[in-house]
């Protein structure tokens, strides 16, 4: 029997999960996000990721704008900072400042096994478990290791708690975007009885599954994150 075909389709599914090389992802990628609330645009996002291959860098700002700023104006501002590895991104530091004060943060010793949480005032040290990512990070580590299977089962913090989530792998979609149709690979967070927040995010396949829009509910209020550019440019 002709084991060839088999054997190429099991190399095909492996390289297709394999970790990128860190040198065939851009070292800088800025993209502008446009954010609404339902059908309505109230602000808008920019997210500037960089890398050297060994360690990265991501900040990231969403604010209302228009109507909505005058009513509301709220200035979101995220940090995160840490290390590339064969498994894609680990964090060392995530800052969140709302309207330009320090709102909460998470300082990771990987050695000690250890994050070091701050909410406002609150401080504490939780264990670390190996797949931890904070919030801001987590969407970028699919740029490095793209998901595989039907389900992830990571960790997530956002300076105030670490919570283990199930996120599925929803597959493959068509995704209408300023810049014109992208293939994005659509992943969503498996909400649990009682939990109010949903999250989804889909990635763009032929621009090294980058972020290019995230959807996040809380109490029935939906945020929308569509993107607007990318730089650079090229796929």
């Amino acid at each position: 029997m002709n084991r060839l075909p088999t054997l190429l389709l099991a190399l095909t599914a492996a390289l297709a999960s394999a970790p990128a090389s860190p040198a065939a992802i851009p070292g800088r990628v800025e993209i502008r996000y446009s954010v609404s609330l339902g059908a309505m645009k109230i602000g808008e996002g920019v997210a500037l990721f960089e890398h050297d291959g060994k360690s990265y860098s991501i900040v990231s700002e969403s604010k209302t704008a228009g109507l909505a700023a005058m009513l509301y104006p709220l200035d979101i501002h995220h940090e995160a900072k840490g290390s590339v590895n064969a498994e894609g991104l680990r964090p060392v530091s995530f800052v969140e400042m709302r309207n330009g004060r320090f709102k909460r943060g998470a300082n990771f010793d990987w050695s000690a096994n250890e994050v070091q949480l701050t909410d406002g005032d609150k401080k504490q040290t939780l264990p670390l478990p190996p797949n931890t990512w904070d919030t801001t990070s987590f969407a970028w580590n699919f740029v490095f290791v793209q998901p595989k299977g039907k389900d992830l089962l990571l960790h997530l913090t956002d300076g105030r708690r670490i919570t283990e989530y199930r996120y599925a792998i929803l597959g493959r979609e068509k995704l209408d975007t300023p810049l014109g149709a992208m293939e994005a690979l659509h992943v969503k967070k498996v909400q649990e009885p009682g939990d109010p927040r949903a999250f989804e995010v889909w990635l763009a396949v032929d621009r090294h599954f980058l972020p290019v829009r995230t959807r996040y509910t809380e109490n029935g209020t939906e945020l929308d994150s569509l993107v607007e550019s990318i730089e650079p440019a090229q796929q």
